[in-house]
């Protein structure tokens, strides 16, 4: 389950599910100045029992887990990425409202689709080989890593999200049960945050160093794991609806790097330039943002509500409490009354609300939708039109240009004639 490689002399490990033992030896590893590729995911799709945030052996089955030697509790994780200058939140998972695939808008905001369109120019680090003229890239859940407040590490992200971006814990995507782990896919609120996040990350403790300073801390962190998977082995392979992320080509830059063998980089990343309907993403995105504030909005007008609402009982409750005609059993039998007189009022006031908001969201959806087609309709008749002209106006000009020349003859003819 830790996934721990060591492929000439570089070690490509899952250290979040090791045990603390384990864990140890990886740190004194990294610390004695060999290159490292660390994978951390806060919910790996590919076995969500190995999430940090769950026990050690969540992904045995139920009726088994008596049966051997019980798994070692998992170590320490945050220390450990502590003691390597980076900062990382085992239960946040980045979602990023860019997507520039409509076949694929059915997918939730969690897959991450990394692009040169997406308005972040730091979206790729051009000024390092491993990420440099990378095109798109996916990732599934993922988390991100910043650098530890007080570290003296050279920090350099490689991949970053859009602005258009945010986090969810890792309780509200998953659920519970006798039977393991499983994920839960419900209509929750993307509250975009205004900044991007950092997926990726080059962690250095002497960069450039040469002689004895040379070494020490040499690390390439990837805040997900699912993004090498099977699957995109065989898009790679394949070809598959036309997607050509680099996902794999990003991996194995990372490996290269660590190892100081760049020779195949430039030639890995030659492959035709994906484009893609800037125009049209740009339209999807301000839909996005409306949207979320939309969702805020509501959200906000809802809260008011509940507090007027409890505000409104608490004021009858001190009122009955204080009047000195009723004794106690009474007071607390008119007291439970109001309140679900209450209740009653703030469901009705709550239904009402989210209708109205649903309503919103929905015609806003159905607005920008209709812009997008329309976008989509004006660029597909452009196309069939502004081809075609160039070659009408060349025609035009050897038309007029041949009639002038036989204007030109026959003026001659003539005066030879006379």
């Amino acid at each position: 389950d830790s996934i721990t490689e060591d492929l000439d002399g570089l070690l490509v490990a899952l250290p979040s599910s090791m045990p603390q033992e384990e864990m140890n030896n990886v740190q004194d590893y990294i610390e004695a100045g060999n290159p490292a590729l660390l994978l951390i995911d806060p919910l790996p799709i590919i076995d969500i029992g190995l999430s940090p945030s769950e026990e050690s052996g969540a992904n045995i089955n139920p009726f088994m887990r008596n049966r051997g030697p019980q798994p070692k509790p998992k170590g320490g994780i945050n220390t450990f990425l502590s003691t390597l200058g980076i900062q990382w939140n085992k239960a946040q998972i980045v979602w990023d409202g860019y997507n520039p695939h409509p076949a694929l808008a059915s997918l939730p905001p969690e897959v991450v689709f990394i692009g040169r369109s997406n308005q972040n120019p730091a979206s790729f680090n051009d000024a390092l080989a491993a990420s440099a003229d990378l095109q798109e890239m996916v990732m599934l859940f993922p988390g991100t890593v910043n650098k530890a407040p007080s570290s003296l590490v050279s920090f350099d992200p490689l991949l970053k999200t859009s602005a258009v971006s945010g986090a969810l814990n890792y309780n509200q995507l998953v659920q519970r049960s006798f039977f393991g782990v499983g994920l839960v896919q419900q209509n929750l609120p993307h509250y975009a945050t205004a900044s991007d996040y950092t997926i990726a990350a080059h962690i250095r403790e002497n960069p450039g160093g040469e002689g004895e300073d040379a070494g020490g801390i040499n690390v390439i962190v990837i805040a997900d794991l699912d993004f090498i998977s099977d699957q995109f082995f065989e898009i790679r392979k394949r070809g598959i609806e036309n997607l050509n992320f680099d996902n794999i080509t990003f991996f194995l830059n990372c490996m290269d790097v660590l190892v100081g063998d760049e020779s195949f980089i430039s030639l890995r990343k030659r492959r035709v330039k994906h484009r893609t309907l800037e125009t049209v993403e740009a339209r999807t995105r301000a839909y996005a943002q409306q949207r979320a504030q939309d969702e805020r909005a509501a959200d906000a007008e809802a809260q008011a509500a509940l507090m007027q609402a409890q505000q409104r009982l608490n004021e009858k409750v001190a009122e009955v409490q204080q009047r000195a005609d009723l004794d106690a059993q009474t007071k607390q039998i008119m007291s439970r009354n109001l309140q679900e007189v209450e209740n009653r009022r703030f469901d009705a006031v709550k239904a009402s609300i989210e209708a109205e908001r649903n309503a919103k969201i929905q015609s806003s959806k159905e607005t920008m939708e209709s812009q997008v087609r329309a976008i989509q309709s004006n660029i597909k008749t452009l196309a069939g039109l502004l081809p075609p002209i160039p070659v009408f106006a060349m025609g035009i000009m050897i038309f007029l240009r041949r009639r002038k020349r036989e204007k030109e003859g026959a003026a001659a003819a003539r005066r030879l004639r006379s």
